[in-house]
């Protein structure tokens, strides 16, 4: 049974919430985490948050997976660009799937699978609690269900689901196939690399699990796919590998550490 509702929580209180549950949350400049707080407002409040199968939903939960869903806005000149998400539903912890599938390669399975989320076009966003619940606790490995769902959802804005997000222009979206079937092939030869198998899966599973890693494990990325980091942070508007290596500098300086 599903239990439906719309939440009002101030900002204040947002804020407390993110402060004290997002591990990532001081790497963001003081303008950025204002920017953030407006953005998970705003969705904390906009869309129906759902608990699914007996799932106690408390007022902390939708406010941290707005907060995560939220990075992916910073830098995007559009603020509604996830205004096609209109309820998300919270489960405890997996989700099986069941039915025919594809596992990539033109092959096709009816093996069930455990899923940690599902983004459906026109339809809802499922979460595993547990599962978003980890990526707070420890950023850095470059898996976060929120970033991957809600990535899906920015691709299927243009009604397709291909990996290939609204761009500015045809010379933008030329280059973005070249990088992403370049790598996308890379990845299905086996070649070692920051993302995960499963990425080759299809170019929307590509461009997910990229998204993951460019926005938690940015510096990997940075390193060993500069060309895809490229093109992602002209597609988000941001750096999180600086960000990251700012972060990392300040968190080990005698100032910070009182030492």
């Amino acid at each position: 049974m599903l239990r439906r509702q719309r939440r009002s929580t101030s900002r204040s209180e947002i804020e407390a919430i993110v402060s004290a549950h997002v591990a990532w949350w001081p790497m963001f400049a003081e303008a950025e985490r204002q920017r953030l707080l407006d953005l998970t407002a705003d969705m904390v409040g906009r869309v129906r948050w759902e608990a699914a199968h007996g799932f106690q939903m408390t007022e902390e939960i939708p406010v941290l997976i707005a907060a995560q869903a939220s990075v992916l806005l910073l830098g995007l000149d559009e603020d509604r660009a996830l205004d096609n998400v209109g309820t998300v539903i919270v489960h405890r912890s997996t989700v099986t799937q069941h039915g025919e599938r594809s596992v990539g390669g033109g092959v096709l399975t009816r093996d069930p699978m455990a899923l940690s989320g599902q983004a459906h076009h026109r339809g809802p966003v499922l979460i595993s609690w547990n599962a978003a619940r980890r990526s707070l606790r420890r950023p850095g490995l470059g898996e976060n269900v929120v970033l991957h769902e809600f990535a899906h959802k920015l691709d299927m804005l243009d009604d397709f689901l291909d990996g290939t997000p609204p761009l500015p222009d045809d010379g933008a979206r030329t280059k973005w196939v070249e990088v992403c079937e370049m790598e996308l092939s890379r990845l299905r030869r086996g070649e070692p690399g920051p993302l995960r198998p499963y990425a080759g899966t299809n170019p929307a599973e590509f461009f997910a699990v990229a998204t993951e890693v460019f926005f938690d494990r940015p510096l990997a990325l940075h390193d060993d796919r500069p060309e895809l980091y490229r093109v992602l942070s002209e597609f988000y508007g941001q750096d999180p590998a600086g960000r990251w290596r700012s972060w990392s500098v300040s968190t080990t300086t005698p100032s910070a550490t009182g030492r």
